[in-house]
């Protein structure tokens, strides 16, 4: 029997090559005939006939290097039919394990079937796999001294890869959460791991993911403290973003008040978080000489404020751009809220805001990359409240739109 769908390059199904999985041989057989315009097949083998690939030619087979990849994820979700005969043949949690990876996922299947000690690891402490084969990339570390490696007790594998070698570090790193093992990832968790105290007051947190992380290596008193046993205990994930968001704006605003950031770090709920800020955000905002923006500013030679990059996106007859440091503040004050604080990521060029008024009046943070919009960060209405549904889908598709535009202007610009 063989089950046929198409491939595609990079995650294993969106090109129009051929995928076959022969239920007799046990593997997957590509045909990139066509696309190469020579004969041309690649072949997988499945997990009971030993984890390899190689590519058969018309009068030739190649077999790669020991541990190479085959430059396609088969192991992510996928629609494929043939891919998921091939995956069913992996165990389940082998394959849950390695999801995550981004990078190398078909060359630590391959060790897992040949190394007890990866398969024990990779289903005890995945994270922990992640960061020692990026350490192996790093330090150009043998595939022999990679296994011996692993070999070691858990917290000893941390601490030769030059992290916070404890036990109850290896009990946090478990409870680490992200979707995507990547190398920008995987140097946030380095930074934190690093640091023994801090790590030290990670032992009850439940939650350590990407905002987290984030929240911690800005504000790192927020580990173990109340604030941080408040996030455990938020099962909405905008409600938990939006207190980390919160909790970083009041910092930014009152420029690092030891007593706010002592009565954040001490807050049991999301209400008193969102209060302080609040009180924050009248004194920021009550402050007509604007010196609390001006001080977070860039300034010309004079004392003037600079003035902001060309918008990103040129708007719409109901969403304008904020051009000017001055109508950033007036936003702030006019919606209630902590926008004045971005001043500086507007002049930096990192970010940029928008306004609707229409049907309801809200101020639109998106995200900047070399010019472009890349993301919406904020939707706010007056005083933080959430956008009603019409208004944010208003905004959703002008944002999607704004994206798209933004990018052809880049492409038509750096052409």
């Amino acid at each position: 029997m063989a089950v046929t769908s198409t491939l595609q390059q990079g995650s294993a199904d969106s090109t129009s090559q051929k995928i076959y999985w022969s239920e007799e041989l046990q593997r997957l057989e590509i045909d990139w005939t066509e696309t190469l315009g020579y004969p041309c097949k690649l072949i997988v083998s499945s997990w009971e006939n030993g984890i390899e690939w190689w590519s058969e030619l018309e009068d030739e087979t190649h077999r790669p290097v020991l541990f190479a990849e085959p430059g396609l994820n088969f192991l992510a979700e996928t629609d494929s039919p043939a891919i998921k005969q091939w995956q069913s043949t992996v165990p389940e949690h082998l394959l849950r394990a390695l999801q995550p990876f981004r990078l190398w996922n078909f060359s630590l299947l391959q060790m897992a079937f040949q190394w007890q000690e990866m398969k024990d690891l990779l289903v005890s402490n995945p994270a922990l796999v992640w960061l020692a084969r990026e350490y192996m990339d790093s330090h150009e570390v043998s595939f022999g001294k990679f296994r011996e490696l692993l070999n070691r007790k858990q917290h000893q594998i941390l601490e030769a890869i030059g992290l916070t070698g404890t036990k109850s570090a290896i009990r946090s790193l478990r409870r680490l959460q992200v979707e995507s093992y990547s190398p920008r990832m995987a140097e946030l968790v380095r930074q934190l791991w690093r640091q023994p105290s801090l790590v030290a007051r990670f032992n009850h947190q439940q939650k350590i993911d990407r905002p987290f992380m984030r929240l911690v290596q800005r504000l790192p008193w927020v580990a173990g403290r109340p604030l941080a046993k408040t996030l455990d205990t938020i099962d909405c994930r905008w409600q938990y973003e939006e207190l980390i968001q919160l909790a970083m704006d009041a910092c930014s605003m009152s420029r690092h008040d030891p007593d706010i950031e002592e009565r954040l770090a001490c807050a049991r709920s999301f209400a008193a978080v969102e209060n302080i800020h609040n009180q924050v955000v009248e004194v920021f905002n009550a402050d007509h000489q604007g010196h609390l923006a001006r001080s977070m500013a860039l300034t010309d030679d004079n004392g003037e404020l600079l003035p902001f990059h060309s918008p990103p996106h040129p708007g719409t007859a109901d969403i304008q751009p904020i051009l000017t440091p001055q109508a950033l503040s007036n936003e702030g004050k006019r919606m209630n809220h902590c926008v004045g604080s971005y001043i500086r990521q507007v002049q930096d060029g990192e970010y940029f805001v928008y306004h609707m008024e229409s049907p309801q009046p809200l101020t639109i943070g998106v995200r900047v990359r070399l010019g472009r919009i890349i993301s919406y960060d904020q939707i706010k209405g007056i005083c933080n409240v959430q956008p009603d549904v019409v208004a944010k889908d208003k905004v959703l598709a002008w944002v999607k739109d704004a994206v798209t535009v933004s990018n052809a202007l880049f492409k038509e610009n750096s052409g």
